[in-house]
């Protein structure tokens, strides 16, 4: 019998890593940008065609290559960043495993010129899936530039998995900002076929983080706070959006470890902690954060593509982050309150906590957190914060609301403000509407009641739409199919990991090129994990996809439709989500603020 065990041939060993390593154009970019920060480039210009998946073109100013390194740099395991396996504990550059440009040349086209400083002549070098077809000595600056054609050519099943354009385009843009957030001393330029998507100059941490967070920097509150952690300094830095100029989405939030972008849950949650009750409902902090630490607390190889990072210290720095976060708002420390270990009863916790939650009410404030303190259950740490008054107040389902509703449907006037807010006057203020959230409620209960009935009406696409879906967004359609049926949607199965959409609800709004359906279904799998009924679930994705957005400018129409049917809605105070629909602005604050009181 012979041996069942083969080694793979090396051209298929080197499509596999380029699997694992290079998931879509964003993350050849990546790599390839990464490679020139670790060369000491100053200025990075990319320009891609069709987002990424017919051209990718990246050119730096760094040190460049030797036509020895040239012909090396697209061998597998090959690099200048590691000589030693102790070197894996002292990382200091972004990329180090040397796959990079060998995962790219085996499922691309690939070309590769560079000049060293104090060279000469430059080298070009031309990889066709993983072959090299040339190596030619060539005129031009120092640095390297780097160009992919055909991205996934020689891999039809992987390039079949791309999503639209846009979708890709959106990832590119992702990846090259957050390697600008971690590198502001560094420009940043990127175009899309002769469009420039985004031109970031070289400037301080600062400007860099006013510029990604859209806000003026003397508008944004610093970050800056150091502790000894494991025997060795560890700092961080940064800045974040006043609570008030916080959004509902998570896009504008960086965390930086070493000159590192990186996706870190814990160090977000600490900065979710560190604005406490501060943050508005369903509001999402938006920050760049800088944090540099010991690399022997840091773990960077946990990952193909080094999304991910492991620390060794890591309640230590939550803490760290947690605290200079507060610091940064304002908030008062924690205070620590004991409590005898063993001998007191079950109540005394309980009873400490309700009398320090007083204390804080007599002291115009609120407690923001309760929770275990080193680790046992017979300290507890709450947190008080402040009462800050705002101007308005939402109008909740009371009876002062009730009548509120009454007068501004008998009102004969509407205005639009900014495109987002509609103003309503009523007998004794005024009430401010935020078109989006009231349509979305309106939405939401609409879509409600089409799932309760047999199903709606249906408008064929001419040319049927193929959707690739993740297995838990596939999951997560199967879970729904019926509701999605009677909404008006054809949709079916086609192969493994795609959906072949036919018809779609009539009037849809923001269908464009079928990326809404995809929004709609990654928005459902969140929607599960909080709603325990599927129909409200596809109710709350359909309606936040499908409404009015902040922006829109609206007819005088469209103004007294939207105000009409949400005056009607059953639950007209508050989006699915949460969010208040209606604020009201009492006239005599206004006469107070004109000094007529």
């Amino acid at each position: 019998m012979g041996a069942r065990i083969q080694r793979l041939p090396q051209s298929l060993v080197l499509k596999i890593a380029a699997g694992e390593v290079i998931e879509r154009p964003a993350s050849a970019v990546k790599e390839l940008v990464e490679n020139a920060l670790d060369a000491g480039a100053s200025r990075i210009g990319i320009e891609i065609e069709e987002a990424g998946l017919q051209g990718i073109h990246v050119a730096d100013n760094g040190l460049g290559m030797s036509r020895e390194d040239v012909e090396l740099c697209t061998e597998r395991h090959a690099t200048s960043k590691m000589r030693t396996p102790t070197d894996l504990f002292t990382i200091s550059t972004m990329g180090f495993r040397g796959e990079a440009l060998a995962s790219i040349a085996a499922v691309s086209r690939l070309t590769v010129e560079s000049r060293p400083a104090g060279g000469d002549e430059g080298t070009r070098l031309v990889v066709e899936g993983g072959v090299q077809r040339e190596l030619l000595p060539v005129g031009r600056d120092v640095g390297t530039t780097i160009e992919i054609r055909g991205l996934f050519y020689n891999t039809p099943a992987r390039r079949k998995f791309m999503r639209h354009r846009d979708t890709e385009l959106r990832h590119v843009t992702q990846a090259v900002v957050a390697l600008a957030a971690a590198r502001p001393e560094v420009s940043f330029r990127l175009d899309q076929g002769g469009r420039q998507i985004l031109d970031l100059p070289p400037g301080e941490r600062g400007l860099r983080a006013a510029e990604l967070l859209r806000l003026e920097a003397g508008r944004l509150l610093a970050v800056q706070r150091e502790a000894e952690i494991g025997g060795a300094r560890a700092r961080v830095e940064g800045f974040l959006k006043p609570p008030g100029e916080c959004g509902r989405a998570r896009s504008r939030q960086y965390v930086v470890v070493r000159q590192r972008p990186i996706a870190c849950r814990p160090l977000t949650t600490a900065v979710y902690n560190g604005y406490g009750s501060l943050l508005p409902h369903n509001g999402h902090p938006e920050f760049v954060l800088w944090l540099d630490l010991d690399p022997r607390h840091l773990d960077v190889n946990v990952h193909p593509t080094k999304r991910e990072v492991r620390f060794s210290r890591e309640p230590e720095l939550r803490q760290l982050v947690q605290e200079a976060v507060r610091d940064a708002l304002k908030v008062p420390e924690a205070q620590t309150y004991s409590y005898p270990s063993g001998e007191a009863d079950e109540a005394a916790p309980a009873e400490e906590t309700a009398r320090v939650e007083g204390l804080a009410e007599s002291h115009g404030g609120y407690v923001a957190e309760t929770e275990p303190w080193d680790g046992t259950a017979d300290q507890m740490r709450l947190t008080l914060l402040p009462a800050a008054p705002v101007p308005g107040a939402p109008v909740s389902a009371d009876a002062v609301g009730r009548q509120n509703l009454g007068e501004a449907r008998h009102s004969t006037k509407s205005w639009q403000i900014h495109d987002k807010y509609l103003l309503i006057p009523i007998r004794d203020g005024l009430l401010v509407v935020d078109q989006h959230v009231a349509h979305e409620r309106v939405r939401f209960e609409e879509v409600q009641d089409a799932l309760e009935s047999e199903g709606g009406a249906s408008q064929q696409l001419l040319v049927p739409l193929t959707v690739e879906v993740s297995p838990v967004e596939m999951e997560a359609f199967l879970q729904a199919r019926d509701l999605f049926e009677r909404l008006g949607f054809g949709v079916r199965e086609f192969g493994p990991g795609s959906l072949l959409i036919d018809a779609i609800p009539p009037g849809l709004r923001h269908w464009g090129d079928g990326d809404l359906f995809h929004e709609i279904l990654s928005d459902l799998i969140e929607e599960l994990d909080v709603r325990p009924e599927v129909r409200d679930a596809v109710a709350a994705s359909m309606a936040c996809h499908t409404s009015i957005r902040a922006g829109e400018r609206l007819s005088i129409p469209e103004m007294e439709t939207l105000v009409r049917k949400l005056l009607n809605a059953r639950e007209p105070f508050a989006c699915p989500h949460g969010r208040p629909i209606l604020i009201k602005i009492q006239l005599h604050e206004l006469d107070r603020l004109f000094h007529r009181t």
